[in-house]
Formats: structure tokens, C-alpha cells, sequence
């Protein structure tokens, strides 16, 4: 059923849409005067037959009221003869009046208006009920609607009058109502068809002249304009297609110089892939920067320039050149002297000097003495972190550097800055990969240390306490008195005792059974308690925020050797005489901090040396804290003593 609506309306649709659109607006036009005039004339007729009834109603009642009162002594006295005048001159009297009758108590008629030919039916037709001061009745007769209207005379006791209004003159008026509202309606549809066409050649005037100016615009003629007819929509509608007519009339004329810049942008895309592909082979850092350098000197078409890698201590070295300047002397004053450079260098973006100042070490060209550089740029090579070094150009001709170029230069510092940052972080892997290396040889190296240790211990004192033991039994065996027997037990219990001090002692440095058994907490504290006999410096020890937790066991044991291994440091290296531990658990990390008074190193000197026996013990522990998740950091410099952090996340529980 749907879709046959559907089919219907659209059919329906189709030819309403085919109608010119005057006609549409005088169609509506006609329709809502027509709609307006109908509606009008339906809510008169409607409150006027209200009014005009309930009017005749009240009329009727006033003239029975008055027929009622009139007549009630002349009934009382039987007086007939004036009845019958009574209802004759009222009937008369009133044009709405069609009939009346009066009725005794027993309901016989005592006077009419009918002459003699009285319906009966009228009798039945309006019953007054008891108590009721009137009663109507809508009757429909061969004449028409009769109001019939009762009223009791003296409450009923004397008789009833009925009177009958004839809605006869109401209808009339009605009629004649409805035809001047309906002239009046054809009127005002005239003069809206009038109205409405006039209205309707003037709103489609504009639209009909768009519609022939967009015509012309479709064939590519966009010489013509349209002159607004007024400040309204339509007029706004012109402004804009002219607006639109001139945008496209200024977007043909830059089309050449469009596609002059789109060719050239193409011819930079390929010299930035040939960038691109030439940072991403299996170069050295100094290699792939010479290429990439070469690419650019022939995509700006300069005379020369240079890449020079910044320090951390904000001195740089040039690590590429090419044709200007041609000694590296120069380009590293430049970048040392020019307030440019620091600018791009703080900016982190491209900044054009031109003209070049004759204060700039790269103001005369070093191949030809009597050429003038008029253009030097300078690009910041950016990294994650930092400005990594800057990519200097020049050139000798006004204008050589437009700004439409820097973005691309920009995109170059990028590029440059991603393949430094790919190559420090393969430098750093293989450095970490050659250290793990190292790091694994010497815990091999270790272990086989620590097992002879154990064994020469083993032998050297636990052996020979057991062999002294097995002659004390021996001799024991073949004491002659009871004091001999006393004597020697007591030396093999003090050799036994001694012995189990011995071991107990070798096991506690292996692994520590109060690590295993009571946690990090207590296991830190003991061993810190024992390092003033041991090492002669005092050391304090702090725990917070731990609530007799537990962490996971592989946290306290990184924990512990780590801290193990930095207090040894500070006893071997630091001639301190105080150190501190602080082990604190906050919001998901636990932190521990490892501070002396000693005389310190420089950290990144250790680091980086080449001496294993230098850096393995600080690898070891960074490599420690690595596994577990965490992060190692060493803080030092010479006179100022050394404090280790170590942080590892703890998972969430």
C-alpha cells in the first residue's frame, strides 16, 4: 500500500512540477484566499445562527411570559373572548410569531391562533415538566424549524401557554450573510490573482535572469554580471554568483601559475624521496649526510652549504659540507658568530638571512673572492629531544630563498633529525648489545670465581675444622682421665662452633635468608648494620610508605643486589665516611636512593670508557634494574659524592 502512495504522489509530483512557477504562486495564493474566505464564512454562519437563536428563544419567552401574565385573571374569571384577542394580536403583532394556544390545567385548549383547524399532534409535541418556568422544543414542520416554546401560567395552575418562533426570518438573514460573504470572497480572490501575478513577475524576474546568467557561465563565458534588484534574499543570491563569477574568472587566471607551482612542488617531492632514500641505507652518519646535503644544494639550486651537529655543551663540528664555504673553519665560526643561527636553533624552525651582513664569516663567496652571498638559511635539525644540529645554506642571487620553500626545509630538518636520531639509537644498541656481552662473560666469570672461593673455603677452613675435628675424636678416644676427655671436647666445640659461624656466614653471602623469609625491609637493614665493622663508614637506612608489603620477589631481589653492589662501590672507590639508603613505596613505584660523601667520577666518562672493569659494575646494575622494568640513574661529578635512583613500576593489585 505504501509504495502504490509513493507511486501516486510522485506522479502527483510530477506534474505539479512541471507548472511554471507564476502559476504555482498564484495557485497557492488562490488557494489560501479561497481557504480563508470558506473558513470565515463557516464561523459566521456558525456564530450567528448561535446569537440569532438563542435571541429568538429569548423573544418567544418574553412574549409567553407576557401572554402568561396577561392572561391569568381572564382565565380565572372565564372570561374567553378576550383570550382569543389576546393570542390574536399577539400572533399579529410579532413576525416571528407563527403560532400560540393557551391550555387549561386538564390540557383542554382554551384559545389559538389556528381559526378553527387546531393540530392535535401540537398537543404531544412540548410537555412542560412539573416545577420546569419553561420548556423548548425544535419541531420540524412542512413550513419548516418552529421553536416551540412553553410557560406555565399562575405555576400551572391556571393553564399553559405555547408559543411557536419561526426560525423562518433567522434563515433568511443567514442567506443573505452568506452571499456577501462569499461576494466579498470572490473579490479578494480577483484582486489576489491580480496582486499575486504582479508578485509573481517580479520574484521570478531575477530567478528567470540567474537562471540564463548560470547558463552562460556552464558554456565558460564569465564575462557577464547581474545587477541586484534589491537588498533581499534574491539580491544576496546575485551578490553571490557574481562573487562566484569573479573567483572564477581570478581561479582561471591563476591556473598557469598554479600548475607552475604544482611542478615545481612535484620536483621537490622527488627530490625529498631521493633525500629520503638516500638517509635510509646502511650508512654512517657523516656518509648519509653528505648525500642527503648533495640533494638539497641541487633542489635549491645554491651554491654551497654545510651541516653542523651541536653539542650538548653548545659548541658544534661540521659533519657535512659541500661547495660553500669550502673550509670548515668558516662554517663552524658562523654557526659559533651568527645570532641567526641560535634564533633557528631556539625557534626550532627556518630563518632566512638576506641580505647576508658583512660580519658573517659567509659574507664573501671562498671560491670567488669578488661574489657576495645575498642568501643563507639556516634549518634547525630536529630530533625528539633536542635540536640535534643545524643545515646551512647560501647562495650569491637576491631572493634565492622564497618563503614557500621553507616548509620543504622544514620537512629536511625533520628528516636529517630522524636519521641522526636512527643512527644514535643503532650506535646505542650495538653499545648495549656489546655490553650485555661483557656483562655476560664476566657473571660467567663470576661464577666460576665464586665457586673457587667456595671450594678454596671450603677446603681451606671448613676441610681442615673437620679434619682437626676427626683427630680431636681420635685423641678423645685414648684420653686417660676425665679431665683430658673434658678438655678435649671443649676445644672440638669451640672448633665446631666456629666452623658453623663459618658456613652460616658463606651462605648468608650467597643468599641472604632473611630476604626469603621476612622481605627486602629487614634483609637491607642487617646487611647496612653490618657494613660499619665491616667497611669502617657509617651507613643510615630509611624505609617509607613499605607496610610490613611484601613486593614481588624479583623486585626485592634486583633491589638488594643492586644495592649490594653500590654500597661495595662506595667501600672500594669513594673513601666516604657516610652513606644513606632510602627505600620508599609511593603510588604504583617503589623508589630506592643511594647517597655518599665520597669523592664521586664523572658518570658519563665511566659510562662511556673503555675499560670494562670502569663500567661493568654500573651496567650491571642499570641492566638489572632494565629487567625488572625499572630505570637506573647515576648522578655524580668529582668532589661532589654520588647518588644512584633506582625506579621500578609495581603492577597494579
Amino acid at each position: 500500500m505504501s509504495a502504490t502512495l509513493r507511486r501516486g504522489w510522485f506522479a502527483v509530483w510530477k506534474i505539479i512540477g512541471g507548472v511554471r512557477l507564476r502559476i504555482k504562486v498564484m495557485g497557492i495564493a488562490l488557494a489560501m484566499i479561497a481557504l480563508l474566505g470558506l473558513g470565515i464564512l463557516g464561523l459566521v454562519r456558525e456564530v450567528m445562527t448561535r446569537v440569532l437563536t438563542w435571541e429568538l428563544e429569548q423573544r418567544g419567552l418574553s412574549i409567553a411570559h407576557d401572554v402568561a401574565g396577561r392572561s391569568t385573571d381572564l382565565i380565572l374569571t372565564n372570561n374567553l373572548y378576550p383570550l382569543h384577542e389576546l393570542i390574536r394580536n399577539t400572533v399579529l403583532s410579532n413576525e416571528d410569531v407563527r403560532y400560540a394556544f393557551l391550555l387549561d390545567p386538564h390540557g383542554r385548549i382554551l384559545a389559538d391562533s389556528f381559526g378553527g383547524g387546531f393540530p392535535l399532534d401540537l398537543l404531544a409535541a412540548n410537555v412542560l415538566p412539573p416545577g420546569e418556568s419553561h420548556h423548548v422544543e425544535l419541531l420540524q414542520t412542512e413550513e419548516g424549524i418552529i421553536q416551540d416554546i412553553a410557560v406555565p401560567i399562575f405555576e400551572s395552575r391556571a393553564g399553559i401557554v405555547r408559543v411557536g418562533m419561526s426560525l423562518r426570518r433567522l434563515e433568511a438573514t443567514l442567506a443573505h450573510t452568506t452571499r456577501q460573504i462569499l461576494l466579498a470572497t470572490l473579490l479578494v480572490s480577483i484582486l489576489g490573482i491580480v496582486i499575486s501575478t504582479g508578485l509573481t513577475w517580479l520574484v521570478t524576474r531575477p530567478i528567470l535572469g540567474l537562471a540564463e546568467a548560470t547558463a552562460r557561465v556552464a558554456q565558460g563565458d564569465l564575462s557577464h554580471r547581474l545587477v541586484p534588484w534589491a537588498d533581499d534574499e534574491i539580491g544576496q543570491l546575485q551578490n553571490s554568483f557574481n562573487a562566484m563569477v569573479n573567483s572564477l574568472a581570478q581561479s582561471r587566471q591563476s591556473m598557469e601559475i598554479a600548475n607552475a607551482r604544482l611542478a615545481r612542488r612535484n620536483r621537490e617531492l622527488l627530490a625529498l624521496y631521493g633525500i629520503s632514500r638516500a638517509l635510509s641505507g646502511p650508512l654512517g652518519l657523516s656518509e648519509a649526510l653528505e648525500r642527503a646535503l648533495e640533494h638539497v644544494i641541487g633542489m635549491m639550486r645554491t651554491t654551497g652549504g654545510w651541516i653542523c651537529m651541536l653539542n650538548d655543551d653548545g659548541s658544534c663540528y661540521i659533519c657535512a659540507s659541500m661547495g660553500e664555504p669550502s673550509r670548515a673553519d668558516v662554517g663552524t665560526a658562523c654557526c659559533r658568530q651568527c645570532t641567526a643561527c641560535r634564533q633557528a636553533a631556539l625557534a626550532r624552525k627556518p630563518i632566512v638571512v638576506s641580505p647576508v651582513p658583512a660580519s658573517c664569516p659567509v659574507y664573501t663567496s671562498q671560491n670567488d673572492p669578488t661574489a657576495l652571498h645575498q642568501g643563507h638559511v639556516i634549518v634547525p635539525i630536529l630530533t625528539k629531544e633536542r635540536v640535534a644540529g643545524l643545515l646551512n645554506l647560501v647562495c650569491t642571487e637576491e631572493n634565492c630563498f622564497e618563503q614557500e620553500g621553507m616548509g620543504l626545509l622544514a620537512a629536511v630538518g625533520r628528516q636529517l633529525g630522524l636519521a641522526f636520531e636512527n643512527v644514535r639509537l643503532w650506535e646505542e644498541l650495538r653499545h648495549k648489545e656489546a655490553m650485555r656481552g661483557q656483562l655476560l662473560r664476566k657473571i660467567i666469570t663470576a661464577q666460576e670465581e665464586e665457586r673457587r672461593r667456595i671450594a678454596r673455603e671450603l677446603h681451606d677452613q671448613t676441610g681442615q675444622a673437620i679434619t682437626s675435628l676427626l683427630v680431636g675424636l681420635k685423641v678423645l678416644e685414648g684420653a686417660h682421665s676425665l679431665e683430658q676427655a673434658r678438655a678435649l671436647a671443649s676445644d672440638m666445640r669451640n672448633t665446631l662452633s666456629q666452623t658453623l659461624d663459618e658456613v652460616r656466614n658463606l651462605a648468608l653471602e650467597l643468599r641472604p635468608s632473611a630476604l626469603d623469609d621476612l622481605g627486602l625491609v629487614p634483609a637491607l637493614a642487617r646487611y647496612v648494620g653490618m657494613l660499619p665493622a665491616r667497611f669502617g663508614f657509617q651507613v643510615d637506612f630509611v624505609a617509607a610508605g613499605m607496610d610490613d608489603q611484601r613486593l614481588p620477589r624479583e623486585v626485592e631481589s634486583t633491589l638488594y643486589r643492586i644495592a649490594q653492589e653500590a654500597l661495595s662501590n662506595v667501600a672500594r672507590h669513594a673513601r666516604a665516611t657516610h652513606a644513606s639508603v632510602l627505600l620508599e613505596r609511593r603510588e604504583g613505584v617503589v623508589v630506592m636512593l643511594i647517597e655518599d660523601n665520597g669523592v664521586g667520577f664523572d658518570a658519563a666518562r665511566v659510562i662511556d670508557s673503555a675499560r670494562e672493569r670502569d663500567r661493568l659494575g654500573l651496567f650491571g646494575m642499570m641492566e638489572r634494574a632494565s629487567l625488572v622494568g625499572g630505570r637506573l640513574t647515576i648522578e655524580s661529578r668529582p668532589g661532589a659524592g654520588t647518588t644512584i635512583s633506582v625506579e621500578v613500576p609495581l603492577e597494579s593489585t
